[in-house]
């Protein structure tokens, strides 16, 4: 093909047809730049679905990531629901004998450490071409992380040790209350009266209270309907792949 376009141009260069010749030249001129408009589209699309397939690859393990989260935040938030009647009896001076069987001598100390599973949205963080679900992954993990869910929790356990510390430091019944489940029949009285009736952890549970059920409990509520949300977007995205 380029020796039969070089062939027309020297004749007419022969027959000193100039005008022809600069048509032709300008012809081929124009032939040879949408040649390499049409292979650097090509190269464009080429890579544009690369990293398109490359995305995709990124949403299946966050999918996978999210659907995991959403089981420990579900797990986190029923405890914290069950719980909730040992505050509330605390809080409002209902405090009883049966409420050690619920648990109240342990309520303040069940930490959670949620374990956000975050490969695919550090994989997301590094690529150069991010889509408005990226950003809405980034940015919802990130708060997660540094505020909603771990930053709530390191608060809280932070809190329980320093508790822990108090009990023992300061009071014999520290090695019983550490070792079993307490319960009305099976601690001693002076454990028992602790927890029934000291206005020192009947404090920390009126503080833990404002904490877990007016911040971390709303926080890991809407964690958990936009982590949905956000499965529902990758399911469907990914079902048209």
């Amino acid at each position: 093909m380029i020796k039969f376009f070089r062939k027309i141009r020297y004749n007419y260069m022969e027959q000193n047809k100039t005008g022809k010749y600069l048509k032709y030249a300008i012809g081929e001129i124009a032939l040879v730049v949408i040649g390499i408009l049409i292979a650097l589209q090509i190269n464009n699309w080429n890579e544009s679905r690369k990293e398109s397939d490359k995305l995709n690859q990124v949403y299946e393990r966050i999918l996978i990531d999210v659907e995991n989260d959403l089981n420990e935040l579900s797990a986190n938030l029923a405890y914290y629901k069950k719980q909730e009647h040992v505050f509330k009896a605390v809080v409002n001076d209902s405090i009883s004998l049966e409420l050690l069987d619920d648990g109240l001598s342990r309520v303040l100390f069940e930490s959670f450490v949620t374990k956000l599973n975050k490969a695919g949205v550090n994989q997301l963080k590094v690529l150069t071409s991010k889509d408005s679900l990226s950003l809405k992954i980034i940015e919802i993990y990130d708060v997660m992380e540094n505020f909603m869910v771990q930053g709530i929790e390191k608060d809280l356990n932070n809190d329980s040790r320093y508790l822990a510390n108090i009990f023992r430091d300061n009071y014999t019944w520290f090695p019983e209350w550490q070792k079993k489940t307490i319960m009305k029949d099976n601690s001693s009285k002076e454990l028992q009266d602790y927890f029934l009736t000291s206005m020192q952890y009947k404090h920390h549970m009126i503080q833990a209270n404002q904490d877990i059920y007016n911040n971390y409990v709303p926080m890991i509520e809407y964690s958990i309907f936009t982590l949905k949300d956000i499965k529902e977007e990758l399911q469907s995205l990914l079902d048209k792949t």
